[in-house]
């Protein structure tokens, strides 16, 4: 499962971008597949009660930002039909290979986070 908080604004490549920090907890999803990233605004928590941009979704540019999971890493899988509800994020062992289906985290990958970028479109 993951839990997804708005770390704030940025700028990149002249357009403007919005930081979301994610957390995991539980068990790993499906292999090939991922855990299911929810970016709709219902579902990111915001401490600063700051986050009142527009988001769309395919958005312009989605990548990671920073990860902090002790060796571990993500890599972000649109789905086939991307919605802001169903953003895959993989996750990878310190030696390549993607955690198995329903497999626990380790302590590492619950104790640290991944930030993406979103990237908004030019309006």
């Amino acid at each position: 499962m993951i839990s997804v908080a708005y770390a704030g604004p940025t700028e990149h490549n002249n357009s403007k971008g919005l930081l979301f920090k994610l957390t995991f907890s539980g068990d790993y999803g499906v292999n090939g597949v991922g855990d299911i990233c929810d970016l709709t605004p219902a579902n990111v928590s915001d401490p600063n009660f700051s986050y009142d941009q527009p988001l769309c979704f395919p958005p312009k540019d989605v990548g990671v930002f920073s990860e902090q999971l002790g060796g571990s890493y993500v890599q972000l899988k649109p789905n086939a039909t991307p919605t802001l509800s169903n953003l895959g994020v993989q996750m990878f062992e310190p030696g390549g290979a993607e955690k198995a289906t329903n497999a626990a985290y380790t302590a590492a990958e619950l104790a640290g986070s991944v930030t993406i970028f979103v990237e908004l479109p030019l309006q």
